[in-house]
């Protein structure tokens, strides 16, 4: 089960995760979680996390979203 949490970053914070998404080549999600694992099992010998790494599915045709020009100019 996953839960929905707002979080704040700051600007250099969201920057350093958007490059680091792109390099990993996973969602900006999943890089928290396992920052979020790590920070948890620090000091914690008990804590595991839940083995199911995610990896961002690579699309080699144009994705079509069915909303017209607006979604093509984003």
């Amino acid at each position: 089960m996953k839960a929905r949490k707002n979080i704040y970053f700051t600007e250099k914070q969201v920057a350093r995760l958007a490059k680091k998404s792109q390099e990993e080549n996973l969602p900006e999600a999943e890089i928290v979680r396992r920052a979020l694992d790590a920070y948890l099992a620090w000091d914690d010998p008990t804590y595991a996390p839940d083995p199911m790494p995610q990896r961002r599915k690579s699309h080699s045709s144009p994705r079509r979203s069915g909303r017209g020009s607006l979604a093509r100019s984003l």
